[in-house]
Formats: C-alpha cells, sequence, structure tokens
C-alpha cells in the first residue's frame, strides 16, 4: 500500500478560465493531489457551483491585491499555480497612472510563495510585446505587466516555471455574428482572416499542460512552455465550425480601430506581423511529450457546445 502523502496545491483563479481549468483536472487525481482553491469569495455563484461539484477541494479566501491574506493561503504549499486578472476594475482604473498594476499582483504572489518556502510555482504570463516588435509596439499592457512577472518569478530563489496560453479559440464566439439575412454566421477578426496564430481552448488545455509541467518539474523549472495546439486562421476556425455543425460561416476582417482600447489594439497591431511565440520555435515539439490531446480548431467546436449566436 502506498503511503505517499498527495502535494498540496495552491490555485489561484480557481473560479476563473485558467485555474478553473486547473482545478478540475487536479482534482480528478485526489491520491496525488490536495487542491486549495484561491478565491475571493467563497459565495460567489460560481465558487459554490465548484464547491458542490468538487467536495475533496478545500476552499481558501485571498485577494491577490491584499499581501497580507496570501501568506496564509500559500502557507505548507509544495506548489502553487498562479494567475493575474488585468480586466478587472481596480486594474484597467490604475492603466495610464500605474502600469505596475498587474505586475503588483503577481508580485504579491510570488513574494508569499518565497516568504512561505514554497517548493514549485507554476504561473501564467505572456510573452513583451516592446521585445517582441523591437520597441516599435508599446501599448500592449496586459502582456508587458505579465512578462514582467515572468521575469520576476525566475529571479526568485524557488523553482518555477512559466507557461503561455495562445489565443482562446473562445474567443470565436464573442466575435460571432449573423448576417442581415440570418442564414451565415460572420466570424469577426480585427485583422487578416488567412494569417495563421497559435490558439488554444483555455478551458480545456490550460489544466492538462499545467499538470504536466507539475508532474515533470526536475525537468520542466526554470523554462517558459507556450500552450498552443497548433496556429490557424480566422478562415481555419470558421470552415471547421462548417464541417462540424453544417452551419454556413464566413471569416470577416475588421479594422484594428474597432477597438477604441489601446491595449486591445496594440496588441491585434502586435499579432498581424508578429509570432508572439518567437522565443520558444520549438513549443509544438513539446506538446508531444503531454500524454493529452490538443484543442484543434474542429474539436473545439464539437467540446464547446456552439450552434450559433443567439438570434
Amino acid at each position: 500500500m502506498s503511503t505517499v502523502k498527495p502535494l498540496t496545491v495552491v490555485v489561484f483563479g480557481a473560479t476563473g478560465n485558467q485555474g478553473g481549468s486547473v482545478l478540475r483536472v487536479l482534482a480528478e487525481y485526489p491520491k496525488s493531489y490536495t487542491v486549495r482553491a484561491i478565491t475571493r469569495s467563497t459565495q460567489s455563484k460560481n465558487a459554490q457551483e465548484l464547491i458542490a461539484k468538487y467536495p475533496q477541494v478545500q476552499w481558501v479566501e485571498a485577494d491577490i491585491e491584499n499581501p497580507e491574506s496570501l501568506r496564509p493561503a500559500v502557507s505548507h504549499a509544495d506548489i502553487v499555480f498562479g494567475v493575474t486578472q488585468f480586466f478587472q476594475p481596480s486594474v484597467l482604473s490604475a492603466v495610464g497612472t500605474n502600469e505596475d498594476a498587474e505586475f503588483q499582483q503577481g508580485k504579491n504572489i510570488i513574494d508569499a510563495c518565497v516568504a512561505e518556502n514554497v517548493g514549485f510555482v507554476v504561473f501564467s504570463t505572456l510573452p513583451s510585446a516592446k521585445k517582441l516588435s523591437n520597441g516599435k509596439i508599446t501599448e500592449v499592457l496586459h502582456f508587458e505587466g505579465k512578462y514582467k512577472i515572468q521575469e520576476y518569478l525566475l529571479a526568485q530563489p524557488i523553482d518555477s516555471a512559466v507557461v503561455q496560453m495562445g489565443i482562446y479559440f473562445q474567443n470565436n464566439i464573442q466575435g460571432a455574428s449573423w448576417n442581415e439575412s440570418g442564414d451565415t454566421v460572420v466570424i469577426s477578426f480585427p485583422g487578416d482572416v488567412n494569417r495563421k496564430l497559435p490558439y488554444a481552448d483555455v478551458n480545456r488545455d490550460a489544466g492538462p499542460y499545467v499538470k504536466y509541467v507539475i508532474d515533470n518539474r526536475d525537468k520542466t523549472k526554470g523554462k517558459v512552455f507556450p500552450v498552443s495546439s497548433g496556429y490557424y486562421s480566422t478562415t481555419d476556425i470558421a470552415n471547421a465550425l462548417t464541417k462540424v455543425t453544417g452551419l454556413k460561416t464566413v471569416a470577416v476582417e475588421l479594422p484594428t480601430s474597432v477597438f477604441g482600447d489601446k491595449d486591445l489594439q496594440g496588441m491585434f497591431e502586435l499579432i498581424k506581423t508578429h509570432d508572439v511565440f518567437a522565443d520558444s520555435p520549438n513549443h509544438l515539439e513539446t506538446n508531444k511529450n503531454v500524454p493529452f490531446e490538443f484543442t484543434t480548431p474542429e474539436t473545439f467546436w464539437k467540446t464547446s457546445g456552439f450552434q450559433g449566436p443567439p438570434k
């Protein structure tokens, strides 16, 4: 009989996309992991639903913007998964006056992990738009903050690794509408609809990849892992929707100016001409080491249940 104690894994953002994916995957292995889920409020609707569904998971209230709440949250943890929240009011309201607002969230988590001597930290980040564009694109703050977190983490005296999610397939649902006659799904994209970009299903792919990084931490420590099944264009994704559902679908290019937000405009300007995973050219080869079939456009439409936008 095995007497190996399960690893205590703290999951930040447990009610969100990435953290939720990590929680769902690790919770299926109670003999290997004791999951401690972090949320600002255990009374929120999302938290209550997850508490009911995963009774084996421990739940702790903490706020990544309140450093004093974080040390108890990660105390005695073997592993921590960290993720920040750029698109929340407290960060967005600080943009322009405090460009390090998101970085501070990540630093708070990392400092708590260092103080509590956590064994291994996995953090979700993104590359630097400034670095990729040789300083030409400077407005993508939700990239820069995460990249600064990455640099800070990898410089700390604890073992760590980084995952970087590809463009969410889910964005294509948000960008879907019906044409005027109501017989064709229009998937809009602010850029060349034939340009191939690295995509991932945040709900389906994040958890298995983080589990791989955790399970192989002797090999993964100190490294950055882009998460994507491959490079696909908006046209590829539209064609896959037609193949899976039979819906007539067309991909339509929009100007980046449709976004009033400079952060998003800058991001779409970046991906027009740059591969966001250029610093990890062999990342698709690494996927072969992960015991999971990552999401393709067809897989996404099959598993999403999408049958067209509301009419």
